[in-house]
């Protein structure tokens, strides 16, 4: 039996690098000054359609079932991030904004930020044309004996 070489070695981490990831970068940031004041801020991992799942952070509040996900995960051609607005209710996201790759991870993180805090904004003051569970007007509803009505939008 011959004894393995040393970069054939099961477990050999020699070709192993560290990878700066969001959370990373996040932590560096001056968070409170580039969000809307009452938007949480938070990680997690999310996956879209077949790609593998990838960082992201999100920007959350508790008064609107909509959060904000920025992830690479999603991003165009030329850009480092994007930013997704997700519907907690109709279970979709949607692109709102698209940050170019400049080739610093933290101003790409940076003005992710602050493209989510201006969607957080209009989040805010309804400024979306787009009809949402939160404003709309029901298109159907039932009204039962009791007092009681159920909406369907």
């Amino acid at each position: 039996m011959t004894r393995p070489r040393g970069g054939d070695r099961a477990g050999d981490l020699s070709a192993t690098r560290t990878e700066h990831t969001l959370r990373d970068t996040l932590h560096e940031l001056p968070v409170d000054a580039l969000v809307p004041a009452g938007w949480r801020v938070g990680t997690e991992v999310v996956q879209f359609e077949d790609r593998l799942p990838a960082d992201g952070v999100t920007l959350g509040h508790g008064d609107y079932p909509r959060d904000l996900v920025i992830t690479d995960a999603g991003a165009g051609e030329g850009e480092a991030l994007a930013v997704h607005e997700r519907d907690r209710v109709a279970g979709r996201r949607t692109v709102v904004a698209g940050v170019p790759t400049t080739g610093d991870g933290r101003a790409e993180l940076e003005a992710a930020l602050r493209a989510a805090g201006r969607a957080a904004a209009r989040i805010e003051t309804g400024a979306s044309g787009e009809a949402t569970v939160d404003r709309a007007e029901p298109s159907v509803s039932l009204s039962g004996d009791d007092d009681r009505r159920v909406n369907f939008y």
